[in-house]
């Protein structure tokens, strides 16, 4: 026996007649609070990282330096996460960075790694990016 097909205002209307309506508000532990809905917005007493971080592996650089690519830099130090470099990035220089590192004074650019080729000590930055 086939199945009659209905229209799709019907169908949604049967959708929402099937949902329980809200409750009201309540307080619960947070180890009850498992499949329940926040009645208003939450917001973190702190930024977490409490610094601007990397969220790709690439090169900390100038914005002002990779107007025009391809761009050789030379690469004065490293950028991890829990070691950040501790200098500062100057004209014609870039870090290298890992993801959740802290980004170097002076950089206000991440160049993703793919968009980059290293020998030594300098970086051609084959692609510009944003600040």
């Amino acid at each position: 026996m086939a199945s009659a097909l209905i229209p799709v205002s019907e169908a949604l209307a049967r959708v929402l007649a099937s949902i329980p309506e809200p409750v009201g508000e309540e307080d619960v532990a947070i180890a009850d609070a498992a499949h329940r809905t926040l009645a208003r917005d939450i917001v973190a007493a702190r930024n977490q990282p409490p610094f601007a971080a990397s969220a790709m592996d690439g090169y900390a650089v100038r914005s002002a330096d990779i107007g025009a690519v391809p761009q050789p830099l030379t690469v004065i130090g490293d950028s991890a996460a829990g070691r950040g470099f501790r200098g500062s990035v100057g004209p014609g220089q870039a870090v290298r960075i890992l993801t959740g590192a802290p980004l170097p004074p002076g950089a206000d650019t991440i160049v993703i790694q793919e968009d980059t080729e290293r020998t030594d000590d300098r970086v051609v930055i084959h692609d510009s990016a944003a600040p």
